[in-house]
């Protein structure tokens, strides 16, 4: 059974994505978003239960538990995700060597997920949700799953939720 709380918060965000090149945009600019989070958030280590962690970790998985306690099908598919997401952040900032290169590539990325979000919402012609309602922001990430879960005909329990009616795989 889907979370109340979730629905209403994807009905809400699914309000202001209907255009396709708005939702187009979102697919691209939100995993960038998220990916350059836990690209600059790897730069940050601590100790805990004498392993060292790092804030990109920590965020991801609590990201995770949040999305799984509001849908526990859309949180297993977003661990999967964070998982990838993760690890490709902490192997780009070893990568890249270096604080401030690290630095360089969040800014560039986060800047252009953001302009990529602000682009969509012109073609859609109405704000982004997460100026109303700073939670969103979290909901985003989960949007895309869910969107793509609802076109693949994996979870028409959302279909109504996300104004999409009866859907079936397309």
């Amino acid at each position: 059974m889907v979370n109340e709380l979730f629905r209403r918060q994807l009905a809400a965000y699914a309000s202001v994505h209907r255009d396709w090149r708005n939702k187009a945009t979102h697919f691209v600019g939100i995993p960038v978003i998220v990916f350059s989070l836990l690209l600059i958030l790897s730069l940050w280590r601590f100790e805990l239960g004498g392993r060292e962690w790092t804030m990109s970790l920590a965020l991801a998985i609590l990201a995770v538990l949040g999305w799984t306690a509001l849908d526990r099908g859309i949180g297993i598919a977003m661990a999967a995700i964070m998982l990838v997401a993760w690890y490709a952040a902490e192997a780009f900032t070893g990568a890249l060597g270096s604080a401030p290169a690290v630095w360089v590539a969040f800014l560039t990325l986060f800047i252009g997920g953001w302009i990529l979000q602000f682009v969509g919402h012109y073609y859609e012609g109405k704000r982004p949700a997460l100026i109303d309602n700073i939670f969103q922001g979290f909901i985003g990430p989960m949007f895309l799953v869910a969107e793509t879960m609802v076109a693949m005909g994996q979870r028409t329990d959302l279909a109504d939720a996300m104004g999409e009616g009866d859907v079936t795989a397309r």
